[in-house]
């Protein structure tokens, strides 16, 4: 049995390592460490597993495709690169077809970025010097994307490493700490953008405003109804490139395929990693055709890109996805956690916010003051309890609940009477 000693000796610094535990097997939503433990996963990885662990008719795909054809790279197609491509086609939104992979998320924002640049400059003849992003954005942790990321804590002691020309930071929907009202929040927010662009930057000089449709690591934050779909009308009034970054929000995560299916947005491009590999790392951006053509052959590839076992694995989950109707269930289980919750009307708990299984329990003090400290007691005690949950905001005060979409009712019940308890244990 592998010891947490040999795991620290061979295993770098970076990684954030919570526990100290080594899990070794899951099923469902259920995870085993090494030690025969048992924990409910309502992490998903991170949002990646979202069709259940070991799901039998993926791991199927991936045994079956392993033995055919393991990589090839994209010099050329292989069968479930294009296969995966084809059903992305068909449950993506609006006019969005045509699929670049990459290997996770980070590379396919970059990629979007890259792409939004060179489009604005061959297609439209402007300069595309400029990226609007929002200032509690997480779009990851690579120079440009970690520029792109907001917040000071991914970037402490990284000197100018995250500091990319021309990416400009405007005021997140936040509306649960805006200093006014709903509607004046989600008009203020959607002022400065359009402020931006026409007066500040510039249309021929912004090439995209990215956005994800659920703020994620930021705090799961859920804009204002409508919010969206105006920013999708400033992005098209300006010609501006409307880039969703789907990365946690996509397949079931919110309730429906994609986030931003909630606004009926037409995105011109929309990126896409975590579930959409299904447990293997996979990301991707797909594009509308006009945006397309921007590109030329060679214009950009990674070595893995278009892996035909992560591929295979995907186009499996999808299949799941659909035939198990798991984003009906994620809204379904979703929607009785956050009324649970706010039925308990918790002292500790300022607000719960989310959109299916994409929640948020933001922990405060003295009115609306972040409690860090109790947030991560409240995980910690839950993981004491056999639960395997994350935290996150820009002040590390939010709960984050994101079970594979598989959960139960009566599962989620089960935790969400044990989290209540732990969270009353704090007052």
């Amino acid at each position: 049995m592998l010891s947490l000693e040999e795991a620290k000796r061979f295993i770098q610094s970076a990684y954030p390592i919570t526990y100290p535990v080594i899990f070794e097997r899951a099923k469902g939503i259920e995870m085993w460490d090494s030690e025969g433990r048992k924990y409910f996963d309502f992490l998903a990885g991170i949002g990646v597993v979202n069709y259940g662990h070991s799901h039998p008719k993926i791991v199927k795909a991936v045994q079956e495709q392993i033995e055919k054809l393991a990589h090839v790279s994209m010099l050329y197609y292989n069968v479930p690169a294009v296969l995966l491509a084809k059903k992305l086609a068909e449950i993506a939104p609006g006019d969005l077809k045509k699929t670049y992979y990459a290997n996770s998320g980070t590379e396919a924002v970059e990629s979007a970025i890259k792409l939004a640049k060179k489009y604005a400059v061959k297609v439209r003849g402007g300069t595309g010097a400029y990226v609007i992003a929002f200032d509690c954005a997480f779009h990851g942790r690579g120079g440009l994307t970690l520029t792109l990321t907001a917040s000071h804590k991914y970037k402490k002691l990284m000197g100018h490493f995250a500091s990319y020309p021309g990416v400009v930071h405007l005021p997140t929907p936040y509306c649960y700490r805006f200093p006014g009202d709903v509607e004046t929040c989600k008009s203020y927010t959607l002022e400065k953008v359009e402020e931006y662009i026409r007066y500040r930057l510039g249309p021929e000089n912004t090439a995209a405003v990215i956005v994800e449709p659920v703020i994620g690591e930021g705090g799961i934050i859920v804009p204002p109804d409508g919010w969206l779909k105006e920013l999708e009308r400033i992005c098209r009034e300006n010609e501006v490139l409307l880039i969703v970054d789907e990365v946690q929000a996509g397949f079931g995560r919110t309730g429906k395929i994609f986030g931003h299916e909630w606004e009926n947005v037409r995105a011109d491009m929309m990126t896409m990693a975590k579930a959409l590999g299904a447990g293997l790392p996979l990301g991707g951006v797909m594009t509308t055709e006009e945006v397309d053509r921007a590109w030329e052959p060679g214009d950009h590839n990674v070595t893995f890109s278009g892996n035909p076992v992560a591929c295979a694995a995907g186009l499996a989950g999808i299949e799941v996805l659909l035939e198990e109707r798991l984003h009906e269930n994620a809204l379904k289980v979703g929607d009785f956690i956050m009324k649970k919750l706010r039925d308990a009307s918790l002292r500790k708990v300022g607000e719960v916010r989310g959109r299916g299984l994409f929640i948020g329990v933001e922990i405060v003090k003295d009115g609306k003051k972040p409690d860090p400290e109790a947030t991560k007691t409240v995980r910690d005690e839950m993981f004491k309890r056999g639960y395997i949950m994350g935290t996150g905001g820009i002040f590390g005060n939010v709960l984050r609940i994101q079970p594979p979409l598989v959960v139960t009712i009566e599962q989620a019940d089960e935790m969400t009477d044990d989290l209540i308890a732990v969270i009353k244990s704090l007052s």
